[in-house]
């Protein structure tokens, strides 16, 4: 609706330029060649406004983001969602292997080709202690990747509100992996409510593991932290 409205205008006010001036209005009237060269020229300008349009929009669609809302099976309001599924990654008893966990989806399509001997290994996440809710110990996390209203999406450490101006997507508690443990994961936003998922399985099966993240004073400033209270989270989106 933009691009036909500025393309019309555009066109509008060279065709009224054409006529303005009767000196011109004289040279075009008697010399065809000149007002079709005119046309011509006209024709190469709205092509190019139409061109630089579908290029603005192209890139606004380009920059759409997704996120993963970690813990739950559903997007928020303000969000669609495009699949839900399993949280997988890396066992943390791993010395290689990826540090990012995935959302697998629950439709899998396979293909052809067959098993290896060298090849990585893929688990199911499962929350530890009972810091995520009463029973979730060794409970399978569920999770669901979310397309925003929005084009930006920012996740927000040490936060439960988003900043102003901003659109809160969901809330909760950061997750990683311990110190102790030789595999390395990456930090996620775990929902403060969080879901299971059945798997029929509650024990510890080496899986990609989802803790609590609390804070440690000393590099880490306290105020405003607080040493060991459990760190918050916000995903946010403009």
């Amino acid at each position: 609706m933009v691009s036909a409205f500025l393309c019309v205008t555009f066109l509008i006010l060279n065709i009224c330029s054409l006529f303005d001036a009767k000196t011109e209005k004289r040279l075009l009237l008697n010399d065809p060649d000149a007002l079709l060269h005119r046309m011509e020229m006209l024709e190469a300008k709205v092509q190019d406004l139409t061109r630089q349009l579908n290029e603005e929009k192209i890139h606004s669609q380009g920059s759409q983001q997704t996120y993963v809302r970690w813990g739950k099976q559903v997007c928020g309001t303000n969000s669609t969602l495009i699949y839900s599924g399993q949280t997988a990654g890396t066992s943390y008893a791993a010395t290689g292997g990826s540090a990012n966990p995935l959302c697998m989806i629950h439709e899998v399509l396979w293909g052809n080709h067959q098993t290896e001997g060298n090849m990585a290994v893929l688990r199911g996440a499962e929350y530890q202690d009972n810091f995520w809710g009463t029973g979730s110990l060794d409970k399978d996390v569920p999770c669901a990747v979310c397309k925003p209203a929005h084009s930006t999406v920012l996740m927000i450490p040490g936060r439960n509100k988003c900043l102003p101006g901003w659109t809160e997507e969901y809330h909760g508690y950061l997750s990683g992996n311990l110190d102790g443990h030789k595999h390395t994961s990456t930090y996620i936003c775990v929902d403060e409510n969080v879901s299971f998922l059945d798997s029929g399985i509650e024990n510890n099966e080496y899986s990609y593991l989802i803790y609590g993240v609390k804070a440690q004073c000393g590099s880490l400033k306290c105020p405003p932290y607080v040493n060991g209270k459990p760190i918050t989270c916000v995903v946010c989106s403009q």
